[in-house]
């Protein structure tokens, strides 16, 4: 909040004034003083308490004082407007923001050109993700910061406006600004999702030359940047130079390793994190249960599963499907219809995942109550989920089978083959129940 400086010195317009009365004339310039002292006592409790209101998430009610201040001839300067304004940017207020936007403007020439108001514009209405008047001010803008610019190319990066992310940083350095260390995940974030790995090692390049490479989320960029590339040699280097590696890093080096095949790898890492001693997410586990499943790992999948209830982590839609899926692959059906059942929110993909592991071990019965609750929520169904059912159910017509017949898998525990990553890793204990 901006400093609020009480004048008391005597008014200049009648600092040349010579008066017949010497008594009234020190009357007079007292009254001013203490006129002027009462207007920046007013402005000063208003200010205040537009600044307590807002930060109590009662803007609406701070919206109100513009109009008690004027009413006192108290002038509103930009630094109240600007207060309100952050306070919508913390709460992603869009209808309020809107109103004080609609303030400012009703006053006119006071504020026009005020560089700092309209930086602060352009930054509550790219926070709220609000594309079009989050442009067309930040085309306006006289100056434009380094503020402005990393809220614009965010919002392009949040919106998944990829390209124009990347052709903002362009434009950010021919303009002369230098992309800082919240700009750059940015646009590296951008990179990753187009798989544009020159463009990210360009960056990267800049990022040394700057030396921004100490700073933890501009490296853990990197590594997410090079990890969605799959250009996991890169990826590694720059995870191995980190002497600060949280979760975030962890984790885009567990992904990165799954959605390229090397599931081995990944779940060495996953152990390898744990050992640092860094609590594992939902994410971590996701992926740890998809690798056991791409290599029917079943004690790292376990293990997995006992992760998640030790952290106390519920089953989501993604983590729970993740169970679902690794279940499904080593044919522990009761364990998926248990890890379903108690999974707090499903959606489709969860509904198809169950319908899968039906169709695919023969339980045609199981996968046509499945259907029926399907269609109940008004969800669709997976089109090579379906094909694979319609086989199920000619198959069964063909030789006469019936539910009964159709026997479950074994769901006893299976010792994994000496390949396994358990076999490498010491210590690895699996114990759910």
């Amino acid at each position: 909040m901006a400093s609020l400086s009480i004048s008391s010195s005597l008014n200049p317009k009648l600092h040349h004034f010579k008066p017949k009365n010497p008594s009234n004339y020190l009357k007079i310039q007292a009254a001013h003083v203490a006129k002027d002292q009462q207007f920046h006592k007013l402005y000063k409790s208003d200010f205040t308490n537009a600044s307590s209101l807002s930060k109590n998430g009662q803007i609406q009610e701070a919206l109100n004082l513009p109009s008690h201040m004027d009413n006192n001839g108290v002038q509103v300067v930009h630094e109240f407007y600007v207060e309100l304004l952050q306070e919508c940017v913390k709460e992603r207020a869009l209808f309020l923001g809107q109103q004080i936007h609609a303030l400012i403007i009703k006053r006119g020439d006071v504020y026009a050109g005020n560089e700092y108001i309209e930086t602060k514009l352009v930054i509550f209405y790219a926070k709220c993700d609000a594309l079009e008047s989050a442009n067309l001010l930040f085309s306006r803008l006289s100056e434009k910061n380094v503020f402005s610019w990393a809220a614009v190319i965010g919002m392009n990066s949040r919106l998944g406006l990829d390209e124009l992310g990347l052709v903002g940083y362009c434009e950010m350095l021919e303009y002369g600004s230098s992309p800082d260390n919240f700009v750059i995940p940015n646009a590296l974030k951008a990179c990753g999702a187009i798989q544009s790995v020159g463009f990210g090692r360009g960056i990267h390049g800049y990022v040394f030359k700057m030396g921004f490479g100490s700073c933890v989320y501009v490296a853990s960029s990197l590594v997410d940047m090079y990890s969605k590339c799959g250009v996991l040699d890169d990826a590694k280097r720059v995870f191995d130079k980190m002497t600060d590696r949280n979760n975030v890093v962890w984790n885009s080096m567990i992904v990165g390793y799954v959605q390229n095949g090397m599931s081995e790898e990944a779940i060495q890492m996953s152990h390898d994190m744990r050992v640092e001693g860094i609590e594992p997410t939902r994410v971590t586990l996701s992926s740890l249960l998809s690798a056991s499943a791409n290599l029917g790992a079943v004690t790292e999948g376990r293990q997995g599963h006992a992760l998640a209830v030790l952290y106390g982590l519920e089953l989501d839609s993604i983590l729970g499907s993740s169970l679902i899926n690794f279940y499904s692959k080593i044919g522990w059906i009761d364990d998926v219809e248990l890890a379903f059942t108690r999974m707090i929110e499903k959606d489709v993909v969860t509904w198809n995942l169950l319908l899968s592991c039906y169709a695919q071990h023969g339980l045609v019965g199981d996968a046509v109550n499945t259907c029926h609750k399907m269609r109940l929520e008004g969800l669709t169904f997976d089109v090579g989920v379906q094909g694979k059912l319609k086989d199920n159910l000619l198959d069964v017509l063909k030789h006469g089978r019936t539910e009964s017949t159709t026997a479950r898998p074994w769901h006893s525990p299976r010792p994994c083959s000496p390949g396994f990553i358990s076999s490498k890793i010491p210590g690895f204990v699996c114990s759910i129940y």
